[in-house]
């Protein structure tokens, strides 16, 4: 319910309202689209609601390390990096964009 929802945002303080719509009212899995060049990680969200912003865990190198993507792309720069994995615990696809 909409009180469940609100509470667990003032939990955590956060607006969790996007990541409830995307996975309570929509049939839709995110895809964490991603492309690596020259130490940056760039990255985006697609495939879900608008202004849905759920942050994700992923290994890069050896690491791992939180991410914060939106539906519009972001870049960081990571040393070293050839390869992301997604931890296994969030509902997600993840796709390597090639230029």
């Amino acid at each position: 319910s909409k009180q469940i929802e609100d509470y667990l945002s003032t939990e955590v303080g956060r607006d969790l309202s996007k990541i409830f719509d995307q996975y309570l009212r929509d049939k839709r899995i995110p895809v964490l689209e991603y492309k690596i060049k020259r130490n940056k990680l760039t990255f985006r969200w697609q495939n879900c609601v608008g202004g849905f912003d759920m942050p994700i865990k992923i290994k890069a190198k050896e690491d791992w390390l939180m991410i914060y993507p939106m539906t519009v792309f972001k870049t960081k720069k990571i040393r070293k990096i050839k390869q992301v994995e997604v931890d296994k615990n969030f509902l997600v696809k993840n796709v390597e964009v090639k230029d």
